[in-house]
């Protein structure tokens, strides 16, 4: 496909470098760096400052953590679940700095039941439901010196969406079914009278997080009322043994102009420093 799109296109490896890095790419797209290996990281970041334009842009896909979200999605009036945020407690890192959380006045500010999951979580590993306080409390103890947990009230959704967003190019809805982790078809009449809406605040915050490519996914209840789930997959099931076949094609017909829209700029990425490459 990127053949037939007339890009020259390799897949690159990093070893040791030279600094600063010579760089002969337009264009890097990361598919790597999410796993956190810091060397992959680096090198990556290295290349978007040397004027290579990396997707999506190494500086701020570093920062997706869910309280981030959750700050970012409050800051731009975009709907999502009540949460609290529950401190790792791991007395040799942190010493007195951190105090055990009081779970019986912060969790019942909540509405049973609620989700359990890791503030930088992935790919729902680790995701817990508790009913009550009591098994709250039980999955805090077994998991608080290996990571920080967010609590969230958990959205009963009449449907659910992952809807996949291009830069500048309309957002494709891809219905979902969490509990299956299943892709369907929809003819989207479960969701005709919010996807305005759910654009709008897609544009919203992909452009605030200066990113390319990521799929959200969205709550959508009884009540029409819709709530941001996940905000950051920036790199999402891509794959043709996932999706189907229609909305694969789709997506990579709008990924592939994507790149070229790029390779063909002169754009760089935004960087957090007065610098240019």
């Amino acid at each position: 496909m990127l053949k037939a799109k007339s890009l020259p296109a390799s897949i690159i490896k990093f070893s040791e470098e030279e600094l600063p890095i010579k760089t002969k790419y337009r264009v890097l797209v990361d598919r790597a760096s999410y796993a956190g290996d810091s060397f992959v990281r680096t090198m990556v970041k290295s290349h978007s400052l040397r004027g290579t334009y990396v997707i999506n842009n190494p500086f701020s896909n570093i920062c997706d953590d869910k309280v981030v979200e959750f700050n970012i999605c409050s800051k731009l009036g975009i709907p999502y679940p009540r949460t609290v945020v529950l401190p790792k407690m791991n007395p040799e890192e942190t010493g007195d700095q951190v105090s055990y959380p009081n779970l019986d006045a912060s969790l019942s500010r909540l509405k049973f039941p609620i989700v359990l999951k890791p503030h930088d979580g992935y790919a729902w590993d680790y995701v817990s439901v508790a009913n009550n306080l009591d098994e709250a409390k039980r999955i805090y103890e077994s998991q608080k010196g290996q990571m920080v947990l967010i609590a969230q009230e958990m959205i009963t959704p009449k449907t659910y969406y992952r809807v996949y967003y291009f830069s500048k190019r309309e957002p494709l809805f891809v219905r979902y079914l969490p509990q299956e982790r299943r892709y369907i078809t929809s003819d989207y009449s479960d969701i005709k009278g919010v996807m305005r809406q759910i654009k709008d605040y897609m544009v919203r915050l992909n452009t605030a997080l200066d990113y390319d490519i990521n799929a959200c996914e969205w709550a959508v209840d009884a009540n029409d009322s819709v709530f941001l789930i996940d905000a950051f997959n920036e790199t999402p099931e891509l794959g043709p043994n996932v999706l189907p076949k229609e909305y694969y094609d789709i997506i990579l017909e709008r990924f592939l102009s994507l790149v070229m829209d790029k390779f063909h700029s002169t754009q760089v990425n935004n960087l957090p420093f007065l610098y240019s490459p």
